[in-house]
């Protein structure tokens, strides 16, 4: 009579797609019992618990504690069900936005090294460059590194407690003015690149035009020597500095191990002298 009303550990656990040590743990921690256990221990199942191993299941995939299921469990009720329920579709789209971030910044970070193999290296060249949209935080005037973690560390708390969507590149922002006096390794702002337009007072809008562009190949301590040789083949090339210096790594540690390798794009917004 008792193999014809309930099912063996072993047949409930296949029936469910789980061990029987799933099966054994939610018994310990009084989340799911066996609905009967004879006199030599065995434990049974009975059909109306499927029910219940649906929602320790559903509840679970959520991200739902196990501690919670069993609170849960222990106080059923549909408008605590819907609020669980609720809760927990919140969370999941929340989760969905963040993979949907996570495989953006992937992608683009593949595209851009995968680009990055096949530039041209310590040439200088025009090209016409869209606008874009950065969020920027300022660096020290004085070139102080620690000072410089602070902001950049200050800088990503404000983005993620504001929820704004960054993506690659990251990089830095050298001032006209600077440029003019030959300052080159002093950046005025980091930057990271937005998603999409936007305004706000860390909104820097980089401007749609002409820029002379070097994508400068070494370590980042040469790369005032790239800036030279832009600067020289503005000067050449009947142009002027007309804005801002944008830089921004193309192939950086995430991919290559020898500071040699890094490739760092230098682009400064230029206009003709005629």
């Amino acid at each position: 009579m008792i193999h014809e009303q309930y099912l063996t550990t072993s047949e409930f656990a296949k029936a469910c797609g789980v061990t029987k040590h799933t099966l054994f743990h939610y018994d310990e921690i009084g989340i799911l019992k066996p609905e009967y256990v004879n006199e030599k221990g065995y434990r049974f199942y009975s059909l109306k618990q499927f029910a219940t191993f649906d929602i320790i299941e559903v509840l679970q995939k959520a991200g739902t504690p196990l501690s919670e299921i069993k609170e849960y469990l222990e106080h059923k009720s549909p408008a605590r069900f819907l609020s669980v329920v609720e809760e927990k579709r919140k969370q999941l789209i929340l989760e969905q936005k963040k993979l949907k971030r996570m495989e953006k910044l992937l992608q683009t970070t593949y595209d851009m090294t995968k680009n990055a193999l096949s530039v041209i290296c310590n040439v200088p060249y025009t090209e016409n460059q869209e606008e874009d949209y950065f969020i920027v935080a300022p660096l020290s005037s004085n070139g102080a590194e620690n000072e410089d973690m602070k902001k950049m560390g200050e800088h990503y708390e404000y983005c993620a407690a504001h929820q704004i969507e960054l993506t690659y590149p990251f990089g830095t922002i050298t001032v006209k003015s600077d440029l003019e006096k030959k300052i080159y390794d002093r950046p005025a702002y980091f930057y990271n690149k937005l998603g999409k337009k936007c305004t706000g007072e860390k909104v820097h809008i980089k401007p749609r035009g002409k820029y002379a562009v070097i994508n400068h190949k070494g370590p980042y301590d040469t790369l005032p020597k790239s800036y030279e040789i832009l600067a020289d083949y503005i000067n050449k090339s009947n142009l002027q500095i007309a804005g801002n210096a944008y830089e921004q790594e193309i192939l950086s540690y995430l991919a290559a191990e020898d500071p040699s390798e890094y490739i760092i794009q230098i682009a400064i917004e230029v206009v003709s002298k005629d």
